[in-house]
C-alpha cells in the first residue's frame, strides 16, 4: 500500500486484514496513533458507560460482574466516524470501520 514503512505499519496491516474480514481489529488507541502519524485529524477519548435493562419493571445491570464498561471512543471527522469500543455492536461493525479507515488512509497516502 505504501512504499515508506510507517512506524505503525502493523496497525495499518491489521486494518487491511480486518477490512477483508480476517483477523482482529486493532485497538482504537493504536488506530489513533496511526492517524496521528499520518497527520489525519482524529480525537481519542477514554470512554465508559453503564449498561442496563428494565425487564418486568426491575432495573438490573448486564454481565453480572460490573455495570461500568471502560474503553475508548475514536472520532474521525473526515469520514464522519465515531467508534466506541464499549458500544454493544462495536465488534459487529469493526470490519466496516476498518474499511472506511483504510479508504481514508489510502486516499491520504496517494495525494
Amino acid at each position: 500500500m505504501t512504499k515508506t514503512k510507517l512506524k505503525n505499519q502493523k496497525t495499518l496491516d491489521a486494518l487491511s486484514n480486518k477490512a477483508n474480514r480476517n483477523g482482529r481489529m486493532p485497538s482504537l488507541k493504536k488506530i489513533s496513533q496511526l492517524l496521528d502519524e499520518l497527520n489525519i485529524v482524529n480525537k481519542l477519548d477514554e470512554w465508559s458507560e453503564e449498561k442496563w435493562t428494565k425487564p418486568s419493571g426491575f432495573t438490573y445491570y448486564t454481565s453480572g460482574g460490573t455495570r461500568t464498561y471502560n474503553g475508548w471512543r475514536l472520532r474521525v471527522p473526515a469520514i464522519n466516524m465515531t467508534a466506541t469500543s464499549t458500544d454493544t455492536y462495536y465488534s459487529w461493525n469493526t470490519w466496516s470501520y476498518a474499511n472506511d479507515l483504510l479508504k481514508l488512509i489510502t486516499n491520504h497516502l496517494n495525494k
